[in-house]
Protein backbone atom coordinates (compact mmCIF):
# COMPACT_ATOMS: atom_id res chain seq x y z
CA UNK A 1 0.00 0.00 0.00
CA UNK A 2 0.95 3.43 -0.90
CA UNK A 3 -0.55 6.12 0.93
CA UNK A 4 0.37 9.85 -0.15
CA UNK A 5 -1.28 13.55 0.08
CA UNK A 6 -1.10 17.26 -0.01
CA UNK A 7 -3.45 19.95 1.18
CA UNK A 8 -2.65 23.30 0.34
CA UNK A 9 -4.56 26.74 1.67
CA UNK A 10 -5.72 29.21 -0.98
CA UNK A 11 -3.10 31.39 0.63
CA UNK A 12 -0.19 31.91 -1.56
CA UNK A 13 2.33 33.07 1.66
CA UNK A 14 0.67 30.26 3.97
CA UNK A 15 -0.49 33.05 5.63
CA UNK A 16 -3.80 31.20 6.95
CA UNK A 17 -4.95 27.75 7.06
CA UNK A 18 -7.03 26.80 4.80
CA UNK A 19 -11.16 25.09 5.06
CA UNK A 20 -9.76 21.30 3.93
CA UNK A 21 -9.25 19.06 6.65
CA UNK A 22 -7.74 15.14 6.04
CA UNK A 23 -8.59 11.79 7.61
CA UNK A 24 -5.57 8.96 6.58
CA UNK A 25 -6.43 5.68 9.25
CA UNK A 26 -4.28 3.19 7.42
CA UNK A 27 -6.54 -0.14 6.36
CA UNK A 28 -9.21 1.59 8.05
CA UNK A 29 -10.61 4.63 6.49
CA UNK A 30 -9.81 7.79 4.32
CA UNK A 31 -11.26 10.94 4.08
CA UNK A 32 -11.24 14.75 2.72
CA UNK A 33 -13.41 17.41 4.18
CA UNK A 34 -13.72 20.98 2.64
CA UNK A 35 -15.25 23.40 5.05
CA UNK A 36 -17.79 25.95 3.38
CA UNK A 37 -16.44 29.22 3.15
CA UNK A 38 -17.99 31.71 5.29
CA UNK A 39 -19.29 34.78 3.14
CA UNK A 40 -19.46 37.04 6.51
CA UNK A 41 -15.85 36.63 7.49
CA UNK A 42 -16.72 35.52 10.67
CA UNK A 43 -14.44 33.48 12.91
CA UNK A 44 -15.19 30.94 16.08
CA UNK A 45 -12.32 31.56 18.64
CA UNK A 46 -9.82 32.33 15.76
CA UNK A 47 -11.16 29.36 13.37
CA UNK A 48 -13.49 29.87 10.19
CA UNK A 49 -16.81 28.22 10.91
CA UNK A 50 -15.96 26.13 7.52
CA UNK A 51 -12.96 24.66 8.83
CA UNK A 52 -14.75 23.93 12.48
CA UNK A 53 -16.87 21.83 10.42
CA UNK A 54 -14.55 19.85 8.67
CA UNK A 55 -12.77 19.26 11.27
CA UNK A 56 -15.64 18.05 13.70
CA UNK A 57 -16.63 16.00 11.30
CA UNK A 58 -13.48 14.34 10.70
CA UNK A 59 -13.18 14.09 14.34
CA UNK A 60 -16.41 11.81 14.44
CA UNK A 61 -15.05 9.91 11.42
CA UNK A 62 -11.96 9.30 13.82
CA UNK A 63 -14.03 8.37 16.78
CA UNK A 64 -15.97 5.62 14.65
CA UNK A 65 -13.53 4.00 13.22
CA UNK A 66 -11.40 4.10 15.96
CA UNK A 67 -13.67 2.30 18.49
CA UNK A 68 -13.07 -1.37 19.16
CA UNK A 69 -15.27 -4.06 17.64
CA UNK A 70 -17.44 -1.27 15.77
CA UNK A 71 -19.74 -2.75 13.11
CA UNK A 72 -20.60 -1.12 9.90
CA UNK A 73 -22.60 2.09 10.59
CA UNK A 74 -25.15 3.12 7.46
CA UNK A 75 -24.46 6.03 5.62
CA UNK A 76 -27.81 8.03 7.60
CA UNK A 77 -25.46 6.86 11.20
CA UNK A 78 -22.65 8.07 9.90
CA UNK A 79 -23.91 11.80 8.75
CA UNK A 80 -26.02 12.68 11.49
CA UNK A 81 -22.98 11.04 13.91
CA UNK A 82 -21.16 14.29 12.09
CA UNK A 83 -23.71 16.67 12.60
CA UNK A 84 -23.86 15.87 15.84
CA UNK A 85 -20.15 16.65 16.00
CA UNK A 86 -20.74 19.89 14.22
CA UNK A 87 -23.25 20.90 16.43
CA UNK A 88 -21.36 20.20 19.26
CA UNK A 89 -18.61 21.87 18.42
CA UNK A 90 -19.80 25.14 17.93
CA UNK A 91 -21.96 24.89 21.20
CA UNK A 92 -18.88 24.01 23.04
CA UNK A 93 -17.26 27.88 20.72
CA UNK A 94 -20.33 29.85 22.23
CA UNK A 95 -20.47 30.32 18.17
CA UNK A 96 -23.82 31.67 17.78
CA UNK A 97 -25.93 31.67 14.52
CA UNK A 98 -22.67 31.21 12.14
CA UNK A 99 -23.25 29.34 8.78
CA UNK A 100 -20.69 26.15 9.16
CA UNK A 101 -20.76 23.45 6.88
CA UNK A 102 -18.61 21.08 5.12
CA UNK A 103 -18.64 18.41 2.04
CA UNK A 104 -17.01 15.03 3.21
CA UNK A 105 -15.61 11.91 0.98
CA UNK A 106 -15.14 9.41 2.47
CA UNK A 107 -14.30 5.67 1.78
CA UNK A 108 -13.52 2.82 4.39
CA UNK A 109 -12.01 0.39 4.15
CA UNK A 110 -14.56 -2.91 5.61
CA UNK A 111 -12.18 -6.15 4.81
CA UNK A 112 -13.52 -7.51 1.61
CA UNK A 113 -15.16 -4.33 0.50
CA UNK A 114 -14.35 -0.75 0.29
CA UNK A 115 -17.38 2.18 1.58
CA UNK A 116 -17.59 5.47 -0.04
CA UNK A 117 -19.88 7.85 1.24
CA UNK A 118 -19.74 11.32 -0.56
CA UNK A 119 -21.45 14.82 0.65
CA UNK A 120 -21.39 18.09 -1.44
CA UNK A 121 -18.88 18.01 -4.54
CA UNK A 122 -15.59 16.37 -2.85
CA UNK A 123 -15.10 14.01 -5.63
CA UNK A 124 -13.06 10.48 -5.49
CA UNK A 125 -12.15 8.45 -8.59
CA UNK A 126 -11.80 4.56 -8.28
CA UNK A 127 -9.07 2.77 -10.59
CA UNK A 128 -8.04 6.70 -11.90
CA UNK A 129 -11.30 5.67 -14.38
CA UNK A 130 -14.24 5.80 -12.42
CA UNK A 131 -14.79 9.44 -11.58
CA UNK A 132 -17.45 10.24 -9.19
CA UNK A 133 -18.26 13.67 -8.59
CA UNK A 134 -21.32 16.03 -8.01
CA UNK A 135 -22.15 19.60 -8.92
CA UNK A 136 -24.68 21.37 -7.54
CA UNK A 137 -27.09 23.26 -10.26
CA UNK A 138 -27.07 26.57 -8.13
CA UNK A 139 -22.95 26.74 -8.35
CA UNK A 140 -24.09 27.10 -12.19
CA UNK A 141 -25.87 30.47 -11.38
CA UNK A 142 -23.46 32.30 -9.41
CA UNK A 143 -20.43 31.31 -11.61
CA UNK A 144 -22.30 32.52 -14.99
CA UNK A 145 -23.50 35.69 -13.10
CA UNK A 146 -19.77 36.31 -12.17
CA UNK A 147 -18.35 35.71 -15.59
CA UNK A 148 -21.02 38.01 -17.13
CA UNK A 149 -19.46 41.11 -14.43
CA UNK A 150 -16.15 40.11 -14.31
CA UNK A 151 -16.10 40.51 -18.81
CA UNK A 152 -18.31 43.95 -17.62
CA UNK A 153 -16.31 45.39 -15.72
CA UNK A 154 -12.73 44.26 -17.18
CA UNK A 155 -14.14 45.78 -20.45
CA UNK A 156 -14.85 49.27 -18.10
CA UNK A 157 -10.42 49.15 -17.62
CA UNK A 158 -10.50 47.61 -14.53
CA UNK A 159 -7.50 44.94 -13.85
CA UNK A 160 -5.48 42.67 -11.84
CA UNK A 161 -6.44 41.96 -8.29
CA UNK A 162 -8.95 44.67 -7.89
CA UNK A 163 -11.20 43.37 -10.79
CA UNK A 164 -11.11 40.07 -8.98
CA UNK A 165 -11.74 41.36 -5.32
CA UNK A 166 -14.75 43.79 -6.89
CA UNK A 167 -16.23 40.85 -8.70
CA UNK A 168 -16.22 38.71 -6.20
CA UNK A 169 -17.86 40.98 -4.03
CA UNK A 170 -20.50 41.80 -6.43
CA UNK A 171 -21.28 38.21 -6.34
CA UNK A 172 -20.98 37.13 -2.66
CA UNK A 173 -23.24 40.42 -1.50
CA UNK A 174 -25.36 40.18 -4.58
CA UNK A 175 -26.58 43.31 -7.27
CA UNK A 176 -29.39 44.54 -5.93
CA UNK A 177 -27.77 46.61 -3.13
CA UNK A 178 -24.55 47.75 -5.13
CA UNK A 179 -23.16 50.97 -5.84
CA UNK A 180 -25.14 52.42 -9.25
CA UNK A 181 -21.82 54.08 -10.21
CA UNK A 182 -20.85 50.83 -10.59
CA UNK A 183 -23.58 48.69 -11.99
CA UNK A 184 -26.20 50.61 -13.34
CA UNK A 185 -29.95 49.67 -13.36
CA UNK A 186 -29.69 48.84 -16.88
CA UNK A 187 -26.57 47.59 -16.54
CA UNK A 188 -28.46 44.56 -14.18
CA UNK A 189 -30.69 43.82 -16.20
CA UNK A 190 -28.26 43.35 -19.02
CA UNK A 191 -26.34 41.06 -17.10
CA UNK A 192 -29.33 39.22 -15.50
CA UNK A 193 -30.61 38.31 -18.85
CA UNK A 194 -26.72 37.68 -20.09
CA UNK A 195 -26.73 35.13 -17.14
CA UNK A 196 -30.14 33.39 -17.54
CA UNK A 197 -29.38 32.93 -20.79
CA UNK A 198 -26.27 31.18 -20.30
CA UNK A 199 -28.00 29.21 -17.39
CA UNK A 200 -31.05 27.98 -19.06
CA UNK A 201 -29.92 25.16 -20.95
CA UNK A 202 -28.34 23.58 -17.85
CA UNK A 203 -30.84 24.12 -15.44
CA UNK A 204 -34.08 22.40 -14.60
CA UNK A 205 -37.32 24.39 -14.93
CA UNK A 206 -37.88 25.45 -11.38
CA UNK A 207 -34.31 26.81 -11.37
CA UNK A 208 -34.72 29.20 -14.50
CA UNK A 209 -36.81 31.97 -13.21
CA UNK A 210 -34.59 31.82 -9.55
CA UNK A 211 -31.40 32.92 -11.85
CA UNK A 212 -32.42 36.98 -11.69
CA UNK A 213 -33.39 36.76 -7.50
CA UNK A 214 -30.25 34.47 -6.69
CA UNK A 215 -27.82 36.83 -8.21
CA UNK A 216 -29.97 39.77 -6.72
CA UNK A 217 -28.88 38.79 -3.57
CA UNK A 218 -25.74 37.22 -3.95
CA UNK A 219 -24.74 34.01 -2.94
CA UNK A 220 -24.77 35.37 0.96
CA UNK A 221 -28.44 36.16 0.67
CA UNK A 222 -29.56 33.48 -1.71
CA UNK A 223 -27.62 30.39 -2.08
CA UNK A 224 -28.30 29.23 1.97
CA UNK A 225 -32.25 28.40 0.98
CA UNK A 226 -32.17 26.09 -0.85
CA UNK A 227 -29.12 24.03 1.95
CA UNK A 228 -30.27 20.34 2.55
CA UNK A 229 -33.43 20.95 0.42
CA UNK A 230 -34.95 18.09 -1.53
CA UNK A 231 -38.05 19.83 -2.69
CA UNK A 232 -36.54 21.89 -5.37
CA UNK A 233 -33.78 21.17 -8.37
CA UNK A 234 -31.24 23.54 -6.56
CA UNK A 235 -31.38 22.28 -3.35
CA UNK A 236 -27.74 20.90 -2.26
CA UNK A 237 -26.51 18.99 0.91
CA UNK A 238 -24.31 19.93 3.67
CA UNK A 239 -23.14 18.91 6.73
CA UNK A 240 -23.96 21.76 8.78
CA UNK A 241 -25.26 20.15 12.24
CA UNK A 242 -28.71 19.71 11.25
CA UNK A 243 -29.89 16.99 8.79
CA UNK A 244 -28.50 16.38 5.42
CA UNK A 245 -30.06 15.64 2.75
CA UNK A 246 -30.10 16.57 -1.27
CA UNK A 247 -29.32 14.76 -4.46
CA UNK A 248 -25.18 15.00 -3.96
CA UNK A 249 -25.75 12.47 -1.50
CA UNK A 250 -24.32 9.53 -2.81
CA UNK A 251 -23.27 6.01 -0.63
CA UNK A 252 -21.94 2.52 -2.45
CA UNK A 253 -19.88 -0.16 -2.18
CA UNK A 254 -17.04 -1.84 -4.22
CA UNK A 255 -15.07 -5.70 -3.57
CA UNK A 256 -11.66 -4.52 -2.70
CA UNK A 257 -10.29 -6.97 -5.02
CA UNK A 258 -11.65 -4.94 -7.75
CA UNK A 259 -10.10 -1.69 -6.31
CA UNK A 260 -6.37 -1.02 -7.19
CA UNK A 261 -6.29 2.71 -6.11
CA UNK A 262 -8.40 5.40 -4.70
CA UNK A 263 -7.86 9.50 -5.49
CA UNK A 264 -9.90 11.58 -2.54
CA UNK A 265 -9.88 15.51 -3.34
CA UNK A 266 -11.90 18.84 -3.00
CA UNK A 267 -12.85 21.25 -5.55
CA UNK A 268 -9.88 23.05 -5.61
CA UNK A 269 -8.68 20.57 -8.02
CA UNK A 270 -11.23 21.56 -11.16
CA UNK A 271 -9.99 18.89 -12.88
CA UNK A 272 -8.88 15.19 -12.77
CA UNK A 273 -4.72 14.29 -14.07
CA UNK A 274 -4.49 11.40 -16.37
CA UNK A 275 -1.79 9.25 -13.77
CA UNK A 276 -2.99 9.12 -9.88
CA UNK A 277 -0.17 10.84 -8.04
CA UNK A 278 0.01 13.99 -6.03
CA UNK A 279 2.40 15.36 -8.42
CA UNK A 280 -0.05 14.59 -10.82
CA UNK A 281 -2.80 16.31 -9.63
CA UNK A 282 -0.20 19.02 -8.67
CA UNK A 283 1.04 19.11 -12.27
CA UNK A 284 -2.64 18.96 -13.37
CA UNK A 285 -3.86 22.39 -11.06
CA UNK A 286 -1.01 24.32 -12.56
CA UNK A 287 -1.61 23.72 -16.04
CA UNK A 288 -5.32 24.73 -15.07
CA UNK A 289 -4.05 28.13 -14.00
CA UNK A 290 -2.00 29.05 -16.55
CA UNK A 291 -5.21 27.74 -18.97
CA UNK A 292 -7.83 30.20 -17.14
CA UNK A 293 -6.41 31.82 -14.12
CA UNK A 294 -9.40 34.28 -13.88
CA UNK A 295 -12.03 30.90 -13.93
CA UNK A 296 -13.63 32.79 -16.69
CA UNK A 297 -13.53 30.04 -19.04
CA UNK A 298 -13.45 26.64 -19.34
CA UNK A 299 -12.84 25.92 -15.60
CA UNK A 300 -15.55 28.94 -15.38
CA UNK A 301 -15.89 29.17 -11.11
CA UNK A 302 -17.69 31.84 -8.60
CA UNK A 303 -13.53 32.90 -7.66
CA UNK A 304 -10.83 33.50 -9.57
CA UNK A 305 -7.03 33.41 -8.33
CA UNK A 306 -5.35 36.58 -7.66
CA UNK A 307 -1.72 37.47 -6.75
CA UNK A 308 -2.07 36.10 -3.21
CA UNK A 309 -4.62 34.29 -3.14
CA UNK A 310 -5.79 30.70 -5.57
CA UNK A 311 -8.98 30.42 -6.44
CA UNK A 312 -9.50 27.34 -3.37
CA UNK A 313 -7.49 25.59 -0.97
CA UNK A 314 -7.11 22.53 -2.79
CA UNK A 315 -6.50 18.77 -1.11
CA UNK A 316 -5.93 15.42 -2.44
CA UNK A 317 -5.54 11.80 -0.47
CA UNK A 318 -4.16 9.18 -2.82
CA UNK A 319 -4.06 5.08 -1.53
CA UNK A 320 -2.96 2.23 -4.16
CA UNK A 321 -3.87 -0.83 -2.47
CA UNK A 322 -1.17 -2.78 -5.02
Amino acid sequence: MKIESRTTPKYRDLSQPGDDVLVVLPQRLYAVFDGATDTAGVSVQGESPGRLAARQAALAMVRYASAPGQGLATASDLMMAMNQSIASGLAAAGAGPVRAGTTAAIVEDAGDSLRFLMVGDSGVRINGTELLRMHKDIDLIYAAGRVEVFRLLQARGWVGDALEQQTRQLVFKGWAACDPQLLSVSDVAQLLAQAQAVCAPRLQPDAIAQVPPLLLAGIAGGQYGYCNRVDHSLGYAVLDGTHTQGPDVLSLSRPKSEVRSIELFTDGYMSCPVGTSVRDWEDEFFRVEAEDFHKCGTFAGVKGSTSTQFSDDRSVLTVHFH
